[in-house]
């Protein structure tokens, strides 16, 4: 098994080896002032890989990401369409904290949520589940980031 990384990670990945020579030099270093730079410069180096993180996992920071991925990873194939409602009811009940996800479309052989952005958040707008629905069961499940 391979594993093939972005080149935004690899860039985050550098900046992590960055911080680590800085902070190790800050540590070996006697100077006060040296010692404060690279520490500064060591902390800024980490910046990047913070951006790669905070964009590649939201839901360890925004509560609205959790909730909806876990509701993905509650639908399981063999469900029927009343289950998917009903795991929909149970983890964004109607006067719970978070927005309800949007049903944007439902037919025989499908049923797709779009996540709701809340109040004060023009983000996500396209963040997808796509289900399909053979017999009113779910035989296959997609998840769409934004």
């Amino acid at each position: 098994m391979s594993v093939q990384l972005h080149p935004i990670h690899w860039l985050a990945l550098f900046g992590l080896v960055i911080t680590l020579v800085l902070l190790v030099g800050a540590f070996r270093c006697r100077g006060k002032a040296l010692k404060a730079l690279l520490v500064m410069l060591g902390i800024a180096s980490a910046a990047p890989a913070a951006l790669v993180v905070m964009v590649s996992y939201p839901e360890w920071i925004d509560p609205r990401f959790r909730v909806y991925k876990d509701f993905y990873a509650a639908i399981e194939p063999g469900m029927s369409r009343s289950d998917v409602k009903a795991l929909l009811e149970k983890h964004h009940p109607e006067s719970g904290a978070r927005a309800r996800p949007t049903i944007f479309l439902e037919d025989e052989s499908s049923l797709n949520f779009f996540m709701n952005p809340e109040a004060g958040h023009a983000e996500p707008n396209c963040e997808a589940i796509l289900l399909k629905i053979d017999n009113d069961r779910v035989t296959a499940k997609t998840y769409s980031p934004d």
